[in-house]
């Protein structure tokens, strides 16, 4: 099969080669054929998330391969080691799952991508292509996950209550839960004290109440209650704020998408990451 003819896989790359890490021999050997038939090198491999971590930086290659569900750890977490110890080296991780709390976990490891085991061999060589051409690479099964609809969690009275809220009220709102003042609020929404003041007032009155530690327990508690809904990782999804779950999926999208403004070069993928963990952080008490 042939690779993306935008993004020619090159036989030489800084540091050298490819690394490979599953636990399975069977799923090494097949990956091993795959990028020696497109011309790169296996310099390594293990199916040790720990020999793996140490390997990695000590050999240097260009991409290592990661299986994501290890007997002694998962490939995010050598992801997150490797990068950590050297960032030239670039991680990707490989699935069988096309659930989004795996695209969560190597976006925010630092992976630049995900090859699904369930792809053609054309498919993931076009993946890894785009990732030693310095572009975020993730497969195509990932996307329905991402187009779907919010999960459905039968929200109770105070969640209700809570999506009377405006955005802004709602971003102010989870600020009081995690002990924030107005200043430290405003702060962080790049807007004045006494606008905060203000919101403040106006979510005291849609809620009926009098005092701010009201507010935040309230809004404590139903994150905690959203959260012990979701069984699969994913658990924004459950947050009792429909905004900022929007706000989470869109980040998500930006983070597969295949624009190529989101380079290396442009500082696209890092930026998009960075989106995602401060949306997916506002989900949280």
């Amino acid at each position: 099969m042939m690779a993306d003819p935008e993004f020619p896989l090159p036989v030489a790359a800084p540091g050298g080669g490819v690394y490979l890490l599953d636990d399975h021999e069977i799923v090494r050997r097949g990956a091993r054929y795959l990028v020696e038939s497109a011309g790169l090198v296996v310099v390594g491999e293990s199916g040790s998330a720990r020999e793996a971590s140490r390997r990695i930086p000590a050999l240097r290659p260009a991409l290592a391969i990661l299986d994501d569900d290890l007997p002694d750890g998962s490939g995010a977490e050598v992801c997150r080691a490797v990068t950590t110890a050297d960032p030239s080296i670039r991680c990707i991780l490989m699935t069988a799952s096309d659930d989004e709390s795996v695209l969560i976990r190597s976006i925010l490891a630092g992976a630049w991508g995900c090859l699904s085991k369930l792809d053609d061999s054309g498919e993931q060589l076009r993946l890894i292509s785009r990732v030693l051409s310095g572009h975020a690479a993730y497969s195509r099964r990932f996307y329905p996950a991402l187009m779907g609809p919010a999960r459905d969690v039968h929200p109770g009275v105070d969640e209700m209550r809570l999506r009377d809220l405006s955005k802004r009220e709602s971003t102010v709102a989870l600020g009081i839960a995690t002990g924030l003042s107005n200043r430290q609020i405003g702060q962080e929404m790049f807007i004045a004290e006494k606008t905060v003041k203000n919101m403040v007032s106006s979510i005291l009155s849609k809620l009926g109440m009098a005092r701010r530690t009201e507010v935040a327990v309230m809004v404590a508690g139903t994150l905690n209650r959203s959260r012990a809904v979701a069984a699969d990782g994913a658990d924004y999804r459950s947050c009792a704020f429909p905004d900022l779950v929007s706000d989470v999926t869109a980040a998500l999208r930006e983070c597969v998408s295949e624009d190529p403004s989101q380079s290396e070069a442009t500082g696209g993928r890092t930026a998009a990451a960075a989106r995602l963990a401060r949306t997916l952080a506002a989900t949280k008490p």
